[in-house]
């Protein structure tokens, strides 16, 4: 059970907080840490939390106004919905995701697929454009198939059901037409991890193998207190104490391509439509390529204005959740 429990870690951890970057201390403490932290942890009591993504809002003097939203990709289902509402205020919107160079156009057919007709109610054209969609897709998932990573998948699952708990992929509507994906390609990510020697399972099971070295009794007790939670079904209690380990937990990406390399990318795309005539752009990425995009920003000329943390994980009352919100 622990196993199951250190690998659903190692996931979350991708976008779990670092040490607190080089900024005053006025400005750590008014934006609750950000960008060094980039995920809000409060805690009025042991069992009452809610851990919290930043919605960041920069200017230039140019006129051009850009958020970077942090995600976490697995939350509660009202997070994902206070995003896509977000989502709306802006002209265009930046994406994460490896090899997601398509998704809008298949979330696009997806969601025009009436089973009851013929060709799922697709024209004959789109119905070729959804199998070439479908087949890429399983021929992906084939060959990235590996113990690890299917240990990882089933523990995302499992833990995500029994605390009603979303994927990123299934709470965000990735069809509206305002969404850029401002990744890299599979392909590109493949050729740059090989240049580099990296890999995805080497990384997880880096993470995994750095959750499994020997820990201190406080350490400890609580690991035994996850596991016991986790026995009971203490929904509730589980909670709590993962939303401190990733509160708590170390980063270990840096200078790597699925970290570093995808943030140039990201701001490859975002040159590209900041010289389009567009006034409002949002950067929606895992957060922990926030401290990095931040950096890339101010390069650019672009001044801070504001931090608001959305709750993406709660366990106080409903409506009470005592933070900033997206508004």
């Amino acid at each position: 059970m622990m196993k199951l429990l250190h690998c659903f870690l190692a996931v979350l951890w991708w976008c779990s907080p670092a040490p607190a970057a080089d900024i005053p201390d006025a400005e750590n403490a008014e934006y609750g840490g950000y960008p060094g932290r980039y995920m809000l942890l409060d805690s009025s009591s042991p069992d009452r939390q809610s851990l919290s993504t930043p919605v960041a809002a920069y200017v230039h003097d140019n006129g051009m106004e850009v958020a970077l939203i942090g995600a976490i990709h697995v939350a509660e289902p009202e997070y994902y919905d206070r995003l896509n509402k977000l989502f709306r205020r802006y002209d265009v919107l930046l994406f994460e995701m490896i090899g997601g160079e398509g998704l809008r156009r298949e979330e696009e057919l997806r969601r025009k697929i009436d089973r009851s007709k013929p060709l799922g109610g697709l024209t004959l054209e789109e119905a070729r454009e959804w199998n070439r969609i479908v087949e890429w897709r399983k021929k992906c998932g084939q060959e990235e198939k590996s113990f690890l990573m299917e240990l990882l998948g089933g523990a995302y699952k499992e833990l995500s059901d029994m605390l009603g708990l979303q994927t990123q992929h299934q709470g965000i509507d990735y069809s509206a037409a305002h969404f850029v994906h401002a990744d890299m390609t599979l392909d590109e990510f493949r050729k740059a991890q090989a240049r580099k020697g990296e890999s995805i399972a080497g990384l997880m099971l880096k993470s995994v193998l750095s959750s499994l070295v020997e820990k201190t009794g406080t350490n400890r007790a609580g690991e035994f207190g996850l596991m016991a939670d986790f026995l009971a079904g203490n929904k509730t209690g589980l909670k709590n104490k993962l939303m401190g380990m990733m509160a708590n937990a170390p980063n270990g990406l840096e200078n790597t391509v699925i970290l570093e390399g995808r943030n140039a990318k990201c701001m490859e795309v975002f040159d590209r439509w900041s010289g389009k005539g567009v006034r409002r752009i949002g950067v929606f990425y895992g957060a922990a390529h926030l401290p990095g995009l931040h950096g890339a920003l101010l390069e650019r000329g672009y001044r801070l204005r504001e931090v608001r943390w959305l709750p993406a994980w709660s366990t106080r009352e409903k409506g009470a959740e005592g933070q900033r919100g997206e508004g």
